[in-house]
């Protein structure tokens, strides 16, 4: 006869050995690539976002995107104090603003006076002219003031990198003036993998020789079969841009190493769509949401 102790014992293993089963399976299917919540360049959505701010952001919320990135100023009629009350309604948490290339430290303060209002942790800026080597020497120098202003406000200074970065000048480039003239506290990066791919350089040995540089990530993908010509940008047509898993980039590799990259945000961005864009986002958000590394 079975008693009420022998049926709780038994209970008790048939817990332990499923809950057993489950860990063993998710094992087996290997740790999610990126368990930490999955954010959006609103770039990707920015024709949506004048004609309709809380509609597009309840929009984005819905897919699961949690953090968002901003250009800043946000387009009208978006102020902060509007801003701020739309994060509260959708639950999304702006991180980062992406802010104009300062041309000297008064240009950085006005800067700072958006990313304050905005209430962002980080800010990224970039260039995308052709400069010489002495030119990203001195951008870099001034970036290392930029940082010094930031960090006692609790905003940590980023660069986001395109392609002129990479350009050969001499035995060296620009990103490689940047990562070694400026200082790795004050000033960090926000990889493009899209960009960096696109110029023909693999992000992995960046990570290896800098780690804990890249806080921030942009993920989007360049399509299979595209011609790259890392000297020029490429055009709309045909459109290089598609979602995330769906192109060339080896995403697995790349997430294998964003510990080593010290990255604590991922922004899913996509320049063009051939799909509508809240389409695109889901496709991409689904494929990193799903991503697993064996």
């Amino acid at each position: 006869m079975l008693t009420r102790r022998d049926f709780l014992r038994a209970t008790l293993i048939g817990s332990i050995a499923g809950a057993a089963a489950t860990t063993r399976s998710l094992w087996a299917a290997g740790r999610l690539a990126w368990p930490k919540p999955i954010g959006l360049e609103l770039y990707t959505v920015r024709n949506l976002l004048p004609k309709n701010p809380l509609g597009t952001l309840k929009a984005v919320a819905a897919v699961g995107y949690k953090e968002l990135e901003l250009g800043l100023p946000a387009p009208p009629p978006i102020t902060p104090a509007k801003f701020k009350s739309y994060e509260q309604e959708t639950g999304l948490k702006l991180i980062s603003g992406f802010l104009s290339l300062p041309k000297n430290i008064d240009d950085w303060k006005r800067g700072l006076e958006q990313a304050t209002a905005y209430s962002v942790s980080y800010t990224a800026c970039s260039n995308v002219e052709r400069i010489d080597a002495d030119a990203w020497k001195r951008m870099s120098d001034l970036f290392n003031e930029c940082g010094r202003l930031s960090k006692p406000m609790g905003i940590q200074f980023t660069y986001h990198n395109h392609i002129r970065e990479f350009e050969r000048l001499g035995n060296t480039d620009g990103y490689e003036i940047l990562l070694t003239r400026c200082d790795p506290e004050l000033v960090k990066m926000e990889m493009d993998i899209f960009w960096i791919t696109y110029s023909g350089r693999n992000p992995l040995p960046y990570f290896q020789r800098f780690p804990g540089r890249f806080p921030l990530l942009h993920i989007k993908d360049l399509k299979k079969g595209i011609t790259v010509n890392p000297d020029e940008f490429p055009g709309r047509s045909p459109n290089p841009f598609t979602e995330v898993g769906q192109g060339r980039i080896d995403w697995p590799k790349i997430f294998a190493h964003v510990g080593q990259a010290g990255a604590k945000h991922i922004f899913v961005e996509q320049d063009e769509c051939d799909v509508p864009p809240l389409e695109a986002i889901k496709i991409s958000y689904r494929y990193l949401k799903n991503l697993r590394l064996s």
